[in-house]
């Protein structure tokens, strides 16, 4: 996915500076990875964190060698990142992927719904995330696509399952401020979903026919 230069600011409204939004989502996971490998303290203080309440050390230390401090509505869309990343981060000597060690939760090769769809299958042949699922979570704002995004990145770390999260920070950090932006994300989504889906039922008829 194409990085976006988004505005951080401090009110939402009133631009300190561009940054990539992106760049720094990367970024950070691969301090979060770090943690997992080397301070599992601060990996877990992170995964238990409350997002919408942010009290983990961890939390603060790297939202301040970001400079992403000074507005608490942005403060918890990071902290939701931070969280979610922290969960789909494997310890050290823990999960692999596709029989190689996986050390982070970003994969740029795996747009979310692809994700959404295998839940750690690569070859799948019904849906990891139910589609009536998706549907609630694409047609979610606020608080509720908060508390539906906090349990998907739960379900997707449960299944070893990295994705790529320039493409979610977009998501979580344009909601509520940018609509058109975070709805182009919503639909690209929605078809890596079904292109998935797509995919399977062609395998699964030729299997059939075989």
């Amino acid at each position: 996915m194409t990085t976006t230069t988004t505005e951080a600011t401090d009110s939402l409204g009133n631009a300190q500076e561009l940054r990539s939004w992106g760049d720094i989502t990367v970024s950070l996971d691969g301090q979060i990875a770090q943690l997992g490998a080397h301070s599992r303290g601060d990996l877990a203080d992170l995964r238990r964190m409350n997002p919408d309440s942010p009290d983990a050390a961890a939390f603060w230390r790297l939202m301040a060698r970001y400079d992403l401090l000074g507005n608490e509505e942005l403060e918890k869309k990071w902290a939701l990142i931070l969280h979610g990343i922290a969960l789909m981060t494997p310890t050290a000597g823990g999960n692999t992927n596709a029989g190689f060690p996986r050390h982070s939760a970003h994969d740029p090769t795996v747009p979310v719904g692809l994700a959404l769809f295998q839940g750690g299958e690569p070859n799948r042949g019904r849906a990891f995330y139910s589609e009536t699922r998706l549907n609630r979570l694409l047609t979610a704002r606020g608080p509720m696509l908060r508390t539906l995004l906090a349990r998907l990145f739960r379900m997707l770390a449960s299944a070893d399952q990295p994705f790529n999260w320039r493409q979610m920070s977009e998501l979580i950090l344009n909601d509520g401020f940018d609509e058109d932006r975070a709805e182009t994300v919503r639909r690209r989504i929605a078809r890596s979903y079904y292109q998935a889906t797509f995919q399977a039922e062609r395998r699964s008829a030729q299997q059939s026919s075989e």
